[in-house]
């Protein structure tokens, strides 16, 4: 006969938990580049023993409770506190080729206090038929594939409500099928606190998408389809239009190419709000105004792609300013003319930590400085992230769309997921151009004229021309006398052979310093040209640019005054290594 089960120590479970937590919480606060491999095998080791003792725990309380002939009840009773760790001792023991990826971890951290409603992450399939039948353990679901509809409607039997986040990818045959899941979220969106669904919808059809959500607060949707239309042209995205009943109070907002009718939605709470590739169903100016105004604490705005509707006359009305004092990341990109420049214009948002702002006009970077400036209250916060920035600062002359940016050189896409209140100061703004020459002078007046002084690298003619098969275009449009104002200039790109032979004529001759009177060459700290693209550059070209910049490494005495060369760069094309 066996020996009964050692009954488990009370606070056996509270502290393995807690160990778990203390790890899974250091792995997600580290960066991965600054993570040694020593110290990741350590952390993943301290998971494993951790998933170890809580796997022995649940043996212990499954045995004892089995013994009292509850077999079919036992998995109610285990304590609520446990199920925010099944998702880690599932992972670790599934035996899954990804068994060692921390990346679960970064995308959703566990909170200091596992919560009420259990948060389940990349579960398996056999962990699902386990435990979704269950009141006792119901919440996230991700990665279902082909049990999304099963597993919504297995979870019917949870009494409570639902957080109900992460169906990703769902790609199935046929339209029945699709209809199918989409009723079952329809039965069930009522429990909801929080819902993403990424929808992969591979075919031409019209899909309006009702909600009844009382309880929702976070709503994520992503129409996976429009991101084929970017690399296949004639593909036509799904229209998908979202209708949201029962008044819920969001304070979470991301729509990807799916569209919402925002009549009598009330939007007062919102925290975040990013819209992505709208056709169907964008707001109007008007709306968007009136949602800005009411949702006072908005932290993060995002539009991106919006065919936002405009009748014309919201903005001749001079309407008043929108204070956002909360807001920390803005992004306008790809709106109908003028909108960007417009929303720009209103918004005023004095902590804005990350800004993405494509399609002002160009004249506003013209005394930037001065109070007379409608867009002063803009530069007091792009111009000291500009003069702080840590990494390169990136001009870039796109001349294959006439477009001029401004780049921190570290941006990234602003997601809903990202936590605002962390994240490094960012800049990318953009204007459009008619002559890419005046705009390039006026842009480093712009840099000149505030101080802005930190390490440059220059697009001469654009990255997109960097990495294309296409032949450039031989006219001009860059002045290189412009490099004479820039001293910390540290990368010059260029593919226009013109152009080319401009830049290495003027970093190849002495000059006098504007600033002080001394004698030397342009862009003293240059370190790379890379003209691998540029068409026609010989052999001649490239030596008399190294004789007049380099010579034999020694100093020249030029009107009585002694004139240092510059350190030697790197010189990217093939005629360079010839000479």
């Amino acid at each position: 006969m066996h020996a009964p089960p050692r009954p488990p120590s009370p606070d056996t479970v509270d502290q393995v938990i807690s160990s778990l937590l203390r790890s899974v919480r250091r792995i997600h606060e580290a960066a991965e580049s600054n993570l040694p491999e020593y110290t990741r095998e350590r952390e993943i080791a301290e998971l494993e023993l951790a998933a170890s003792a809580i796997h022995d725990e649940l043996l212990l309380r499954a045995a004892r409770l089995k013994r009292h002939r509850n077999s079919s009840q036992w998995i109610y009773q285990l304590p609520q506190e446990i199920f925010a760790e099944i998702l880690i001792l599932d992972i670790l023991n599934s035996g899954s080729e990804n068994r060692r990826r921390i990346g679960s971890f970064r995308s959703k951290a566990l909170p200091p206090n596992p919560p009420r409603r259990t948060q389940l992450c990349n579960v398996s399939h056999r962990f699902l038929q386990t435990i979704m039948g269950t009141p006792r353990i119901w919440s996230n679901i991700r990665w279902g594939r082909d049990d999304h509809t099963r597993c919504l409607q297995m979870s019917a039997r949870a009494p409570l409500s639902i957080r109900c986040s992460e169906y990703d990818w769902v790609e199935m045959g046929s339209t029945a099928n699709i209809d199918e899941f989409l009723k079952a979220v329809w039965d069930h969106s009522w429990r909801w606190e929080a819902l993403s669904l990424h929808l992969g919808l591979s075919e031409t059809h019209l899909y309006f998408l009702e909600f009844t959500v009382p309880q929702i607060r976070d709503v994520t949707m992503e129409n996976l389809s429009c991101q084929f239309e970017e690399f296949f042209g004639e593909h036509r995205p799904v229209t998908c239009v979202l209708k949201i009943f029962g008044n819920p109070i969001l304070r979470r907002l991301s729509l990807d190419g799916i569209g919402l009718q925002w009549n009598d939605l009330g939007l007062s709470h919102l925290k975040s709000l990013s819209l992505f590739r709208v056709q169907e169903g964008a707001p109007s100016l008007e709306k968007l105004v009136e949602i800005l105004k009411m949702a006072s604490g908005l932290e993060q705005l995002a539009l991106d792609g919006v065919d936002i509707i405009n009748s014309g006359e919201q903005q001749e009305m001079n309407p008043q300013p929108i204070h956002l004092t909360s807001l920390l990341s803005l992004w306008l990109d790809k709106l109908p003319s003028g909108l960007a420049d417009y929303l720009a214009w209103v918004i005023r948002s004095p902590q804005l930590k990350t800004m993405h702002v494509h399609e002002l006009f160009l004249e506003h970077f013209e005394n930037s400085n001065s109070d007379q400036n409608p867009y002063h209250h803009l530069f007091l916060v792009l111009i000291p992230i500009l003069s702080s920035s840590a990494k390169s600062l990136t001009l870039s002359n796109e001349t294959s769309s006439n477009f001029l940016s401004l780049d921190t050189d570290h941006w990234a896409v602003p997601r809903p997921e990202g936590d605002t209140t962390r994240a490094e100061k960012t800049v990318n703004v953009g204007v459009r151009f008619e002559d890419p020459l005046s705009a390039v002078q006026k842009m480093v007046n712009f840099l000149t004229s505030n101080c802005i002084v930190i390490p440059l690298t220059i697009s001469a003619n654009g990255y997109n021309d960097v990495v294309d098969d296409t032949t450039p275009p031989p006219t001009p449009s860059f002045p290189a006398e412009v490099l004479g104002k820039l001293p910390m200039v540290i990368n010059i790109f260029a593919v226009v052979l013109v152009d080319a032979l401009k830049i290495i004529t003027f970093l190849g001759s002495i000059r006098q310093d504007e600033e002080t009177g001394r004698l030397g060459w342009a862009c003293p700290k240059l370190k790379v040209l890379d003209f691998r693209r540029v068409e026609g550059l010989t052999h001649e070209h490239c030596q008399a640019f190294l004789g007049a910049r380099y010579g034999d490494g020694n100093p020249l005495l030029v009107e009585g005054e002694v004139v240092h060369r510059p350190p030697m760069l790197e010189f990217k094309h093939l005629a360079y290594s010839e000479a």
